[in-house]
């Protein structure tokens, strides 16, 4: 079904919407959830609740993410961040899912794709690339998922303001966190029965707990610490190991620095 007008948010100018009708909405939708995870899809992540809350004139953070990606791996650099009605990428699009809904088979003599221009990156874009890699959510069960992708979908938006606003090519501090998450200077927890997470900081003490934390958004941490999660997972943004992202799922534990990728150089370099 051809689009009326363009479908998404304009990257290069401040996320600004686009015209988002909600038809052309479900179709970009339909599209992108027919397409494997590995050529870019959303491979039927974006579920019936985005469809049931969607605005006339307004593409969901999940609907803008799903669409940056697939634009990334497919015409790197380009960033525009919104699907135009008979342009490239519709057209790309609509060749994936016509080819994944054809057969599971291959064509007997495939076709060679197009090749992909080299394009020089930030730390920022990896960040975000990495960000948008569906492929890492597989470790996770479905639920673990659900729970992740509001926090990715928020860190997209964040990696998205730095570089179009503020004009940065990396994080500004050395470690991030998304979501709801305990940081302490020990790593002794146990989780309780009923659910609960206990903290031994000494070991005459016995269990303590701790007030729940409070939701974190892109709040800068120490990368000596340690981080716990309870019910819910969490999500770490590295300054350092040129743009990598750490998925801590519920209910784990581990020191920040070892969660994310070596430090391989001064910790005063980062801020610089």
């Amino acid at each position: 079904m051809p689009l009326k007008a363009r479908v998404g948010r304009h990257t290069k100018a401040g996320q600004r919407h686009c015209q988002n009708w909600v038809p052309d909405q479900n179709t970009v939708i339909g599209l992108l959830n027919q397409i494997a995870m590995s050529d870019g899809g959303a491979e039927g992540m974006l579920d019936g609740r985005i469809r049931g809350r969607m605005v006339a004139g307004m593409a969901s953070d999940a609907l803008y993410a799903a669409i940056s990606r697939f634009e990334d791996m497919h015409f790197p650099g380009q960033r525009s961040g919104y699907v135009d009605p008979g342009g490239r990428m519709l057209k790309r699009m609509e060749e994936l899912a016509k080819r994944a809904a054809a057969s599971a088979w291959p064509d007997p003599v495939p076709s060679a794709p197009d090749p992909v221009p080299y394009v020089q990156t930030t730390s920022l874009e990896t960040m975000r690339r990495n960000l948008l890699d569906f492929g890492r959510l597989k470790l996770f069960s479905e639920s673990e998922r659900k729970g992740f992708q509001p926090l990715i979908d928020m860190a997209v938006a964040h990696v998205d303001r730095l570089k179009t606003e503020l004009g940065l090519t990396r994080l500004p501090f050395e470690v991030e966190l998304f979501g709801r998450a305990w940081l302490t200077k020990l790593g002794l927890t146990s989780v309780e029965k009923d659910g609960s997470v206990s903290f031994v900081f000494d070991p005459h003490d016995g269990p303590q707990s701790l007030p729940l934390p409070e939701m974190k958004y892109g709040q800068p941490v120490d990368y000596n610490l340690y981080i716990t999660t309870g019910k819910l997972g969490a999500l770490l943004l590295y300054a350092y190991g040129g743009g990598e992202c750490c998925m801590i799922p519920p209910y784990h534990s581990g020191a920040i620095r070892h969660l994310g990728p070596p430090l391989m150089i001064d910790p005063q370099e980062i801020t610089r």
